[in-house]
This record gives structure tokens, sequence and C-alpha cells, in this order.
């Protein structure tokens, strides 16, 4: 046994002289090996943000998002990340893929809550929201969006709100209100499009129900004249006079130009028949 001595000697020098010779900085190599390294990988990242960066100035955004999500994943803490995480919403949106410009907005706000471009990545989520239901077939069709699922819409209207009660002096709160004016007469439209399509079911009370919705939560958009005359007309049909005869002074006291008084089914002078009666008590 002792002839093989020197073989293990001379291994347990190989073994030191290694060890001696690797670690040169606390992790490992050489730190200027490593100060490369961290070079190459800034090259790669403004190199994924420049291409990103050309092919929208070309107006080719799902390339350009590519390069943006690449970038992303690659080097999530570098120094471009923040503002790619804003340029792949503009990327997203242009491409007209709207349910990925939301969730990069919604990305943004979650990894950046105090960012000061929080609220450029709130305003985008709603135009983005407000563009998800104006697919293809709603595009080729001409088919009124009002008269749609109004989920996107509702989620469009809470977007702006929040830029608008948030951020009352950013460069978007004044557009951000004007939509919320829009859309707050889109979705009362789309619940008289369903109180009408009740009443002729002949499903009165749904169909007083979404008159009332109308009155109580869009005072101030043009629907709220309709949805008076609805409400009426549906109270006659469940044979609730009393009740019908209160909305009908209301449209007369408000809307006395409304097509709807000259109908038959409005009972012609019911509303100015309480007027008078309640003149003739004072």
């Amino acid at each position: 046994m002792p002839r093989f001595l020197p073989l293990l000697v001379i291994v347990a020098l190989a073994v030191a002289v290694a060890a001696c010779g690797g670690p040169r900085g606390a992790e490992g190599g050489d730190p200027r090996d490593r100060r490369a390294g961290a070079g190459q990988q800034e090259r790669s990242a403004a190199e994924l943000y420049e291409q990103a960066q050309r092919s929208m100035e070309r107006g080719d955004y799902r390339t350009a998002a590519e390069r943006l999500e690449d970038l992303q994943a690659r080097y999530p803490f570098g120094p471009y990340s923040r503002q790619a995480q804003l340029d792949l919403i503009h990327a997203y949106y242009q491409a007209r893929e709207m349910g990925s410009a939301i969730s990069a907005a919604d990305r943004f706000i979650r990894l950046n809550p105090q960012d000061e471009h929080v609220v450029y990545a709130r305003y985008m989520r709603g135009r983005a929201n407000l563009d998800r239901g104006n697919d293809f077939l709603t595009r080729t069709f001409d088919i009124d969006r009002r008269t749609r699922d109004p989920n996107a819409i509702r989620e469009a209207y809470a977007d702006f709100q929040r830029v608008a009660d948030d951020f009352p002096d950013s460069e978007f709160a004044d557009d951000a209100e004007e939509q919320m004016v829009r859309l707050r007469q889109h979705l009362a439209f789309y619940e008289m499009h369903v109180a009408n399509y009740y009443m002729r079911r002949g499903a009165y009370i749904a169909a007083a129900n979404r008159a009332q919705t109308v009155i109580q939560n869009f005072q101030g958009t043009p629907a709220v004249r309709d949805a008076l005359a609805v409400l009426a007309e549906a109270y006659g049909n469940l044979e609730l006079d009393d009740l019908k005869a209160d909305v009908v002074r209301v449209l007369e006291m408000n809307y006395p130009d409304h097509p709807a008084l000259q109908d038959t089914l409005f009972s012609p002078g019911l509303g100015a028949a309480s007027r008078r009666g309640d003149d003739g008590e004072s």
C-alpha cells in the first residue's frame, strides 16, 4: 500500500492548486469576466429594445410585442424593463390584441404601483376595454355595440373613473371624463334595449325593473325619458293604475312632448286629470 502514497499526494496537491486558482471574486471567476458578461447582457437588452422600437416605427406591432416580451423574460430587472412594460401596452393596443393590452397594463400597475406612469397604464386599460367588443363581426355587419354584452363597457367606465378620480390633474383626465359621459349613455341605452325586449315578450315586471334601473342610475341621459314611458306602460299592463298615473304625471311634467303621451295605452289626459285634481285641492 505505501507505493500508492505518492499518487494520493499528487491528487491532493492538484485539488489544492485548483481550489486556489479558482474563485478570484465573491461569486467565483475573474471579476473582469463578470463585468464583461454584464456588459454583454446590457448590450443584448439594448439590442432587443431597439429592435422593438424599429418594429413599431414600421407599424409591425406584433413583432414589437414579441421583442418586448422576450426582453422582459430575459432581463426582468434590467434598465429597459419598466419602459418595455409601458411600450408593450401600446404595442398590443395598436396590434388590436386588447386582451393582451389589458394584461400588460395590469402587470405594469401591479409591479409599479407608485410609478408616475400608472395613470397611463390605467387609461390605456380603459381604451382597450372600450375597444374589446369592437370585433371583426361587429365592424363587418355594422352591429350596434350598445345592444351587446356591456361587461367590457362597464370595465372601461371603471377604468376611466379611476383616472378621473385618482389623477384629476393628469393629461388623461379630461378625455377620461368625456368617455365616462358617453359610456353612461351607452349603458343606459343597453338597459332600455333589454327593457323593450321584455315588453315585447310580455314580461312586464322585468321590463319595469329595467326601466327603474335607468331612472335611478342614469339620470341626465336621454334614456330616462324613454324609461319613464316604459315604466308607465308596464304598470298599465300590470293593472297598477295608481303607479301608472304617478309615472305619467312625472313624464308630462318633465317631457311633455314625449310621443308616448299620445299613445292610447297611456289613457290620454290621465296625468292632466291628476294635476287638475291636485290643483283643486290646493
